[in-house]
């Protein structure tokens, strides 16, 4: 049974109007960067060209197949199912043309793929972007579990092909590999972080893995969450991979809160690890405070890309946010503990953003740019460039980043066990 939120009923008509939009949007630019004959995932939605593009993120087609859950519950793709089985068809080679790139002896996908063929576009061997899709592959086997008993099936049987022992680089201290390389871990990254979700997903694997136990259960399990790495902003704690040995410049990206909070189980059901996720997204909101002429509904440090503004992708965080670009689907993803955010998203879009009904009559190709820079609802946005003669337009949304707003505003309206009953534990 689909149950809603009394945040969500409760909304006066005009704010729920704008939440019942940008909730679908947040499927919809997903929808048009999926690929209509493989299923595969773009890594970014272009606002000023074509769509798909040609380069396949193998995290954001993880990210694409949770939203086809979420388009299910509410009844707005009626093949959602059937497109899940394509999608996870692809990527396990299934597809006549269409084999991903992966290594061979250890299973682990490219970061990034062609999207009709699956070849490896000059990319890395990724544990977190291959995390990513099988965590959407296991979510979606939950969430049509009674109706495609097949798709729990086909994600389980890749969850297993995974040889996810080399994940670990030290048990001890919660190290994991980002790379694999000829069927080996590299490139070890120190607690914490968003591989976190590699660790859940290796121990779910590989149970009996001694290393991989330790991993998660010295470093990561609810009871060690508060043992963590952390450093603080004035006095709040959060959480973070350096314990705090390079001082504020330590603080991470705002997404890195909030992955393990929707797709691992003992994170979104923790106590402990909530507490760290408000004081996450309060220090958030107040170094934004201290920024001179910024009012109090834009803030939002995350990731994504700054084309034509300040250089390429940059994953913006506390002391290190080039040109202080706001994430609205930050904002979004910190509505289970910040609901008020919902108001400030609302205030951007009212007073600065209305994408569906802005008018420029003396500036038409202005008014073009804006309603196709946010033809999918709010997301990336430079302030100080907001009231300037020519304003920055985002030419990309990367999904990956996206996955916030879709995820926050289904919590929002549907609660946090829409998560909670599709994770596996």
């Amino acid at each position: 049974m689909t149950t809603t939120t009394d945040l969500y009923t409760q909304l006066p008509d005009r704010v729920r109007r704008f939440f019942d939009r940008q909730y679908e949007d947040a499927y919809r630019l997903l929808d048009a960067s999926r690929h209509p004959v493989t299923g595969l995932y773009a890594d970014s939605y272009r606002t000023l060209e074509d769509n798909p593009e040609e380069k396949c993120s193998i995290a954001a087609t993880g990210v694409g197949i949770i939203g086809l859950c979420v388009a299910d519950m509410e009844g707005w793709e009626d093949e959602a199912a059937e497109k899940v089985i394509t999608t996870l068809r692809a990527v396990t080679g299934k597809i006549d043309g269409c084999d991903p790139a992966r290594d061979e002896s250890a299973g682990f996908y490219a970061h990034f793929v062609h999207m009709e063929t699956g070849e490896n576009l000059k990319s890395e061997i990724s544990t977190i972007d291959t995390s990513l899709l099988v965590a959407g592959a296991l979510f979606a086997g939950q969430h049509f579990k009674d109706t495609h008993p097949e798709i729990d099936t086909m994600a389980r049987a890749l969850l297993k092909e995974i040889d996810w022992s080399i994940v670990v680089a030290d048990r001890d201290n919660g190290s994991i590999n980002m790379v694999v390389k000829d069927g080996q871990g590299t490139l070890p990254l120190p607690a914490y972080n968003e591989y976190v979700l590699v660790a859940h997903l290796a121990l779910l694997g590989q149970p009996e893995n001694e290393s991989i136990q330790d991993l998660w259960h010295k470093n990561f399990s609810e009871d060690k969450i508060e043992d963590l790495p952390q450093v603080h902003y004035r006095d709040i704690p959060v959480l973070t991979d350096t314990n705090g040995k390079r001082g504020q410049d330590s603080f991470l990206s705002s997404f890195v809160h909030q992955f393990p909070f929707y797709l691992v189980p003992e994170y979104a059901e923790s106590p402990v690890y909530r507490e760290f996720y408000k004081n996450a997204c309060l220090a958030d909101q107040l170094k934004w405070k201290e920024l001179e002429d910024v009012p109090s509904y834009v803030w939002g440090y995350g990731a994504g890309p700054n084309d034509g503004l300040h250089g390429g992708y940059h994953a913006d965080q506390i002391n290190n946010s080039p040109g202080d670009i706001a994430s609205a689907y930050i904002v979004a993803g910190f509505l289970p503990v910040n609901p008020s955010g919902l108001y400030d998203l609302y205030a951007l879009y009212r007073l600065h953003l209305p994408y569906d009904t802005y008018e420029n009559p003396d500036d038409q190709e202005d008014e073009k740019k804006l309603k196709a820079a946010y033809r999918f609802g709010l997301h990336r946005c430079s302030w100080w460039h907001m009231e300037q003669p020519v304003r920055w337009y985002p030419a990309k949304i990367t999904l990956i980043d996206w996955s916030s707003m879709l995820y926050g505003l289904t919590a929002y309206k549907r609660g946090m066990s829409f998560f909670t009953d599709r994770l596996i534990r």
